[in-house]
């Protein structure tokens, strides 16, 4: 045990996290609002370790999105926890493991060392891991952390509602979000309902959203009406009620990390592209025109239009299947283009698997078999660590090929000089954690962000609408649609 009075920390503490560790470590709730970057795992674990060292909790608990929550037990916490603390970690298996499994799981569950425990916050969508986790939660003094927690923020998600459940079992509390509020305040409730209800003080999101969220009823072109949001209030309220729960911090207040530099590289389609986009583009009008429409049926249908700029004739629904419309492509050119005369490392993000695939073939084809790993949802979880080791630390390993939406959160790939959108998500949270893998404590370089753009086609319309910070499902109502058609 360390000495009350003699709390050490394993490596020194920039001044905002010092001063976040004082301000929360004796706290049984709190929320770190921090930026992508700036170092909130080092305060949760050693929050974790000062409440150790008193007797306070035996149990470490960190919920996180799926690859995400392996970095903890493999990276974070070797990093920063104390030497002289002894430690015990499992990463949880979510689909069951056997019998040497379920042994080491309950060998851990009754170390006298610190246990550590690290879970996908997808996994709360079934019942054994919500078994699991509140049986560690009754036997033990837990601090339970949802990393990421903007991945909770909808109210009615079946995870969001277990967790919020398991919460009453721990002893201490806290979520990890640089993001915690992307589309309005509505945001906020289901983060800090996770914390305490009565952070709050609504005993409904309903109660909640009409308190703060200004709405209008709206007749679409289709003829379905809808609440569209207006404007927001009483948010000196909001920020009163979370002042004592929280810290917020940006990037730019506590870092002095190089600028980002953003670029366009402008691409025409080609004629067989422009065919194909043409008339999918007037399917979708004769079909919006004819249904009574959600945004969510909009959305998906304007997915299809999104593979064909990427280079890809979509298979029926699917976002993993497609064929290459032809030999050549002006993206991936444009990819090449842009490496020409760059000899550092690049992170290349696309939304589709067919995209990624060949991305990963060209660049391996060009510059040799090393050069290229991928990070997506057909990489295993085996694969996808080692594709960030090779990346951070392997001088053959030039690029790193992902999807923004899988590897955009929780990884930290300074390594990187570079970073190219081959094809943006429809979301905000997506492109802001995504760019931040490489601009966080530790990039010493000024970073180029390029996105290709094939011009006068729904690339321009999501470049230009993430751009000004706002979600693509948040404005795709209505007739709007009619212009990125």
């Amino acid at each position: 045990m360390i000495e009350k009075q003699d709390f050490i920390f394993k490596t020194k503490p920039m001044a905002h996290q010092k001063k976040v560790f004082d301000m929360s470590k004796n706290k049984e709730v709190f929320a770190l609002l921090m930026d992508p970057g700036t170092g909130k795992s080092k305060v949760i674990i050693d929050n974790a370790a000062y409440l150790y060292s008193r007797g306070l909790i035996n149990c470490l608990i960190i919920v996180a999105p799926n690859g995400v929550h392996k970095n903890w037990p493999l990276r974070e916490i070797p990093a920063h926890l104390l030497d002289i603390i002894e430690w015990d970690s499992h990463i949880i298996k979510t689909g069951g493991g056997g019998k040497e499994y379920e042994a080491s799981l309950k060998k851990a569950m009754y170390s006298k060392n610190l246990k550590i425990f690290a879970i996908n916050i997808e996994a709360f969508a079934y019942e054994n891991p919500i078994k699991l986790i509140k049986n560690i939660l009754l036997f033990n003094n837990c601090m339970f952390v949802i990393d990421e927690s903007s991945r909770i923020k909808s109210p009615k998600a079946k995870r969001t509602k277990e967790l919020c459940k398991l919460a009453k079992y721990a002893k201490y509390r806290r979520i990890l979000t640089g993001t915690p509020i992307t589309q309005g305040p509505q945001d906020a409730y289901a983060q800090f309902k996770f914390l305490d209800p009565d952070i709050l003080g609504f005993s409904s999101f309903t109660a909640f959203k009409n308190h703060f969220v200004m709405t209008e009823s709206v007749t679409t072109f289709s003829g379905q009406r809808f609440e569209k949001v207006t404007g927001y209030c009483n948010l000196d309220e909001l920020q009163a009620a979370i002042k004592d729960h929280s810290f917020r911090v940006e990037k730019h207040e506590c870092l002095d990390l190089p600028e980002k530099i953003y670029q366009r590289f402008p691409v025409e389609l080609t004629p067989q592209q422009n065919k194909a986009y043409a008339e999918l583009s007037e399917d979708l009008l004769t079909f919006i025109k004819g249904e009574m429409v959600t945004a969510k049926i909009v959305l998906t249908k304007l997915l299809r239009l999104h593979q064909i700029v990427g280079g890809f004739i979509p298979k029926g629904e699917s976002e993993d299947e497609g064929t290459l419309i032809s030999e050549k492509n002006p993206k991936m050119d444009a990819v090449f283009e842009s490496l020409e005369d760059f000899t550092g490392k690049c992170i290349i993000w696309a939304r589709f698997k067919p995209e990624i695939k060949y991305i990963v073939k060209e660049l391996k084809r060009v510059y040799g078999e090393k050069s290229t790993v991928d990070y997506f949802g057909d990489t295993t979880s085996q694969a996808r660590e080692e594709a960030v080791d090779r990346f951070q630390n392997d001088k053959d390993t030039r690029f790193f090929v992902g999807n923004a939406k899988t590897g955009g959160i929780g990884l930290t790939l300074t390594a990187a000089e570079m970073m190219i959108y081959y094809s943006n998500d429809f979301s905000l949270e997506t492109r802001i954690q995504s760019e931040d893998r490489a601009h966080r404590i530790g990039q010493k370089k000024n970073v180029l962000y390029i996105d290709i753009e094939a011009v006068g086609t729904i690339d321009t319309k999501i470049i230009n609408t993430l751009k000004s910070k706002k979600d693509v499902a948040d404005i795709i109502t209505g007739d709007e649609i009619r212009s990125w058609l």
